[in-house]
Protein backbone atom coordinates (compact mmCIF):
# COMPACT_ATOMS: atom_id res chain seq x y z
CA UNK A 1 0.00 0.00 0.00
CA UNK A 2 1.49 3.24 -0.91
CA UNK A 3 1.51 6.40 1.12
CA UNK A 4 1.78 8.75 -1.84
CA UNK A 5 5.29 9.80 -0.07
CA UNK A 6 8.45 9.51 -1.10
CA UNK A 7 10.85 7.37 0.79
CA UNK A 8 14.04 9.15 -0.56
CA UNK A 9 12.60 12.71 0.36
CA UNK A 10 9.94 12.08 2.32
CA UNK A 11 7.52 14.53 0.91
CA UNK A 12 3.97 13.68 -0.62
CA UNK A 13 3.58 13.14 -4.05
CA UNK A 14 1.67 16.20 -4.39
CA UNK A 15 4.18 18.59 -2.95
CA UNK A 16 4.68 21.74 -5.38
CA UNK A 17 8.49 22.52 -5.44
CA UNK A 18 10.26 25.09 -7.05
CA UNK A 19 11.14 25.34 -9.76
CA UNK A 20 8.01 23.20 -10.82
CA UNK A 21 8.74 19.76 -12.12
CA UNK A 22 8.55 19.99 -16.63
CA UNK A 23 8.78 24.05 -16.63
CA UNK A 24 10.51 24.20 -19.87
CA UNK A 25 7.62 21.72 -21.83
CA UNK A 26 4.46 23.29 -19.43
CA UNK A 27 5.95 27.09 -20.11
CA UNK A 28 6.49 26.52 -24.08
CA UNK A 29 9.75 26.91 -24.01
CA UNK A 30 10.49 23.65 -25.39
CA UNK A 31 8.36 21.19 -27.68
CA UNK A 32 10.01 17.94 -28.02
CA UNK A 33 9.74 15.87 -30.76
CA UNK A 34 9.34 11.90 -30.31
CA UNK A 35 12.07 9.85 -31.68
CA UNK A 36 11.31 9.12 -35.03
CA UNK A 37 13.92 8.61 -38.33
CA UNK A 38 15.82 11.44 -39.02
CA UNK A 39 18.54 12.59 -41.58
CA UNK A 40 22.00 10.35 -40.87
CA UNK A 41 23.26 11.64 -43.85
CA UNK A 42 27.05 12.03 -43.76
CA UNK A 43 26.27 16.07 -44.40
CA UNK A 44 23.64 15.67 -41.36
CA UNK A 45 25.84 13.72 -39.10
CA UNK A 46 28.92 16.68 -39.77
CA UNK A 47 26.26 19.50 -39.15
CA UNK A 48 24.88 17.82 -35.63
CA UNK A 49 28.68 16.96 -34.27
CA UNK A 50 29.44 20.98 -35.15
CA UNK A 51 26.23 22.06 -33.29
CA UNK A 52 27.20 20.15 -30.28
CA UNK A 53 30.73 20.96 -30.50
CA UNK A 54 29.01 25.27 -30.57
CA UNK A 55 27.42 24.17 -27.43
CA UNK A 56 30.71 22.58 -26.12
CA UNK A 57 32.78 25.63 -27.25
CA UNK A 58 30.54 28.38 -25.66
CA UNK A 59 30.74 26.43 -22.04
CA UNK A 60 34.36 25.89 -22.26
CA UNK A 61 35.00 29.61 -23.50
CA UNK A 62 32.79 30.81 -20.51
CA UNK A 63 35.00 28.66 -17.73
CA UNK A 64 38.47 30.00 -19.04
CA UNK A 65 36.53 33.84 -18.84
CA UNK A 66 37.29 33.50 -23.09
CA UNK A 67 34.78 35.88 -23.81
CA UNK A 68 36.42 36.44 -27.78
CA UNK A 69 35.84 32.82 -28.08
CA UNK A 70 31.94 33.09 -26.26
CA UNK A 71 31.31 35.57 -28.91
CA UNK A 72 32.34 33.70 -31.64
CA UNK A 73 29.68 31.64 -30.85
CA UNK A 74 27.08 33.70 -31.71
CA UNK A 75 25.49 35.65 -34.81
CA UNK A 76 26.11 39.39 -35.17
CA UNK A 77 22.25 39.71 -33.96
CA UNK A 78 21.87 37.19 -31.86
CA UNK A 79 19.47 37.13 -29.15
CA UNK A 80 21.12 35.72 -25.51
CA UNK A 81 18.45 34.66 -22.58
CA UNK A 82 18.46 34.26 -19.24
CA UNK A 83 15.51 32.58 -17.56
CA UNK A 84 15.83 30.92 -14.29
CA UNK A 85 12.93 27.89 -12.88
CA UNK A 86 10.38 29.79 -15.77
CA UNK A 87 10.12 30.12 -19.74
CA UNK A 88 9.74 33.83 -18.77
CA UNK A 89 13.84 35.52 -19.07
CA UNK A 90 15.36 37.71 -16.61
CA UNK A 91 17.84 39.07 -19.05
CA UNK A 92 17.71 39.45 -22.68
CA UNK A 93 20.82 40.61 -24.52
CA UNK A 94 20.62 41.29 -28.12
CA UNK A 95 23.90 41.73 -30.67
CA UNK A 96 27.11 40.06 -30.35
CA UNK A 97 29.04 42.90 -28.66
CA UNK A 98 26.71 42.99 -26.32
CA UNK A 99 26.74 39.17 -25.32
CA UNK A 100 30.37 40.50 -24.84
CA UNK A 101 30.06 42.56 -22.83
CA UNK A 102 27.53 41.42 -20.50
CA UNK A 103 29.64 38.11 -20.25
CA UNK A 104 33.08 39.85 -19.93
CA UNK A 105 31.94 41.74 -16.90
CA UNK A 106 30.06 38.61 -15.33
CA UNK A 107 33.16 36.31 -15.71
CA UNK A 108 35.00 39.54 -14.03
CA UNK A 109 32.93 39.43 -10.93
CA UNK A 110 32.81 35.77 -10.25
CA UNK A 111 36.10 34.97 -8.95
CA UNK A 112 35.48 30.93 -8.90
CA UNK A 113 36.51 28.24 -11.03
CA UNK A 114 33.25 26.74 -12.80
CA UNK A 115 33.06 23.78 -15.32
CA UNK A 116 30.21 23.79 -18.24
CA UNK A 117 29.55 20.19 -18.57
CA UNK A 118 26.85 20.31 -21.65
CA UNK A 119 25.26 17.21 -22.44
CA UNK A 120 21.81 15.40 -24.08
CA UNK A 121 22.48 17.63 -27.12
CA UNK A 122 19.30 17.01 -29.02
CA UNK A 123 18.84 18.83 -32.48
CA UNK A 124 15.04 18.87 -33.04
CA UNK A 125 15.60 20.72 -36.75
CA UNK A 126 18.04 20.73 -38.99
CA UNK A 127 18.10 22.07 -42.47
CA UNK A 128 21.18 22.85 -44.56
CA UNK A 129 21.64 26.30 -43.31
CA UNK A 130 19.31 26.37 -39.83
CA UNK A 131 18.73 23.83 -36.95
CA UNK A 132 17.41 24.05 -33.74
CA UNK A 133 18.48 22.09 -30.63
CA UNK A 134 18.13 21.44 -27.04
CA UNK A 135 20.69 20.81 -24.16
CA UNK A 136 21.40 19.92 -20.86
CA UNK A 137 23.78 21.27 -17.97
CA UNK A 138 25.21 21.47 -14.66
CA UNK A 139 27.64 23.62 -13.72
CA UNK A 140 30.11 22.61 -11.06
CA UNK A 141 31.79 25.45 -9.61
CA UNK A 142 35.63 25.18 -7.61
CA UNK A 143 36.06 27.73 -4.75
CA UNK A 144 37.34 26.53 -1.43
CA UNK A 145 35.64 23.35 -1.58
CA UNK A 146 33.50 22.01 -4.60
CA UNK A 147 29.77 23.04 -5.00
CA UNK A 148 27.15 22.54 -7.63
CA UNK A 149 26.56 26.06 -8.88
CA UNK A 150 23.42 25.08 -11.72
CA UNK A 151 21.58 22.77 -13.21
CA UNK A 152 20.54 24.12 -16.79
CA UNK A 153 18.32 23.47 -19.40
CA UNK A 154 19.77 25.77 -23.41
CA UNK A 155 17.67 25.91 -26.34
CA UNK A 156 19.15 27.66 -29.15
CA UNK A 157 18.37 28.28 -32.61
CA UNK A 158 21.65 28.03 -34.84
CA UNK A 159 22.61 29.69 -38.36
CA UNK A 160 25.37 28.30 -40.91
CA UNK A 161 27.16 30.89 -41.64
CA UNK A 162 29.25 31.45 -45.03
CA UNK A 163 32.12 30.56 -43.12
CA UNK A 164 30.58 26.86 -42.81
CA UNK A 165 30.13 27.47 -38.66
CA UNK A 166 26.91 26.78 -36.85
CA UNK A 167 26.34 30.17 -34.71
CA UNK A 168 23.46 30.45 -32.34
CA UNK A 169 21.21 33.14 -33.23
CA UNK A 170 19.25 32.59 -30.24
CA UNK A 171 20.34 31.14 -27.45
CA UNK A 172 18.05 30.89 -23.96
CA UNK A 173 19.72 29.46 -21.06
CA UNK A 174 16.81 28.09 -18.27
CA UNK A 175 18.53 27.66 -14.73
CA UNK A 176 16.83 25.05 -12.67
CA UNK A 177 18.18 26.58 -9.62
CA UNK A 178 21.31 28.88 -9.15
CA UNK A 179 23.43 28.54 -5.96
CA UNK A 180 24.26 31.48 -4.67
CA UNK A 181 24.05 35.18 -5.79
CA UNK A 182 23.45 35.70 -9.46
CA UNK A 183 26.21 38.61 -10.96
CA UNK A 184 24.87 42.02 -10.66
CA UNK A 185 26.42 42.82 -13.66
CA UNK A 186 23.87 40.44 -15.52
CA UNK A 187 21.33 42.56 -15.17
CA UNK A 188 21.94 45.74 -15.19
Amino acid sequence: MSTGRSASTGRSATTVTQPRQAWAHVDRKISMRPLEAADWSPAAVIARLQIQEAFSRFGTAHDEARTDVVGSCFTLDAVFEVAQGQGEPFVHYEGRAEIIRRITGIVAEQSDQRRHCITNVLVESLTADTASAIAYGIVPVAADGLTLGATVLYVADLVREADGCWRFSYFFIGMDNYAGEKPRSAEE
